[in-house]
């Protein structure tokens, strides 16, 4: 069961309002030093070679992008709903701000070495931990304490899912990596966005309304 939030103090609209201001400078800056990790090609090179030399950074730039935009979306839904927070929401929050920050560092990796076992298995670890950071928080918010409005059980629970998605399909990419090599479980990640699109048909259905946005 839910504990009942606190009558909320004068000063936490805006403490929250800060809380929120300063995520979406993390995930903001992670996105754009993503790009950072891609060289340009020097005067006289050869576009289509360098681009092909390179095609491992875009490749690792693309999913991380969108990765970590899916944290955000997350992210942001949940705090369209939440009027109250403690100690734990606040250190949860800066526990998923932690491992966005990192993100760029085992996406830079992976750039460098996409046909690298090891570096995948790193990435996708990385991104693993990530996802139940973000799902956690929103358990906590949601469920635990209860520091949202009326949210539908539907849509509680595909917010959860969203980053707990994140969690499975990247930890069930380390054994394929093992198995069937790198391009593979890189390929398997892109099955992240197509449970994303098909748990928010399903919320909505159960729900009879739409995941705000």
């Amino acid at each position: 069961m839910a504990t009942p939030a606190p009558e909320q103090d004068p000063t936490e609209g805006s403490a929250l309002e800060r809380l929120v201001f300063f995520s979406d400078a993390i995930f903001a800056i992670a996105m754009t030093l993503l790009v950072l990790d891609i060289p340009r090609p020097r005067s006289g090179a050869d576009l289509t070679t360098f681009l092909t030399t390179h095609d491992g950074k875009f490749i690792a730039f693309f999913i991380s992008f969108w990765v970590i935009a899916l944290f955000w979306l997350g992210h942001h839904r949940l705090f369209r709903y939440v009027r109250h927070y403690d100690h734990g929401l606040l250190m949860l929050n800066l526990g998923l701000l932690f491992c966005v920050a990192f993100l760029p560092y085992p996406s830079a990796i992976l750039g460098d070495r996409a046909d690298s076992v090891s570096a995948t298995i790193f990435y996708a670890v990385v991104m693993s931990v990530a996802g139940l950071s973000s799902a956690t928080l929103t358990w906590y918010a949601v469920s635990h304490r209860g520091f949202t409005g009326p949210v539908p059980t539907a849509m509680a629970r595909y917010y959860a899912f969203r980053g707990l998605a994140a969690t499975v399909v990247f930890a069930i990419s380390i054994p394929i990596a093992l198995a069937a090599g790198p391009t593979a479980a890189q390929a398997w990640w892109f099955v992240l966005f197509a449970l994303q699109v098909g748990a928010r048909r399903i919320a909505e259905r159960r729900s009879g309304v739409e995941p705000a946005d």
